[in-house]
């Protein structure tokens, strides 16, 4: 039985040691070659914070869905919210974009939608779809999200984040040549 705990406690031990470690790695240039990942996408201007509705736009990321009073809400990773009229379930029409960059997370209450933006929690209401209203934002809940250095809940390569070039709004899929980041 002793034998038994003193394995459990050297495993724990490597665990304990393996999961504090760094998350990202450094490589040298021309090690990689060309790889598939992520890249950070930036907002060097202070406007990452408007939310506008435009017409339908094509979903290319799908992300977490709700439904209510005949409207489909989607997500867009870290771009915004499709409404899409589904009256006809046969037959469902875009008929809106809410643009809210950095968006991850939706929730809807009543004739509220709940919408991050990188480092605020938005309100929005969508009583009206033809005049959808801001009413509050709790600013800077979330301080860290527009700080990023790797992609959360990635594994791979990425382009290492630059300061100079802005706040990260969110990351996009590409080609990189001999990226110097891993995680």
């Amino acid at each position: 039985m002793r034998v038994m705990k003193t394995k459990l406690f050297f495993l724990l031990l490597i665990l304990g040691i393996l999961g504090s470690c760094e998350p990202t790695e450094s490589f040298s240039p021309n090690e990689i070659g060309i790889v598939e990942g992520v890249r950070p996408i930036y907002s060097s201007s202070e406007d990452w914070n408007i939310i506008s509705s435009k017409g339908p736009q094509p979903i290319q990321s799908l992300g977490k869905i709700y439904y209510k009073d005949q409207h489909i809400y989607v997500n867009e990773r870290f771009k915004g919210i499709h409404i899409i009229d589904n009256s006809n379930p046969s037959n469902p029409v875009p008929i809106k974009f809410i643009e809210v960059l950095g968006s991850e997370d939706i929730a809807i209450k009543g004739n509220f939608l709940y919408v991050d933006n990188i480092t605020d929690l938005v309100v929005l209401d969508i009583s009206n779809l033809q005049n959808i209203q801001e009413i509050n934002r709790v600013a800077n809940l979330y301080p860290d999200a527009g700080q990023a250095t790797f992609p959360l809940g990635y594994t791979g390569f990425f382009e290492c984040v630059d300061d100079t070039q802005g706040i990260v709004v969110g990351w996009e899929t590409t080609i990189l040549d001999n990226p110097t980041c891993w995680r």
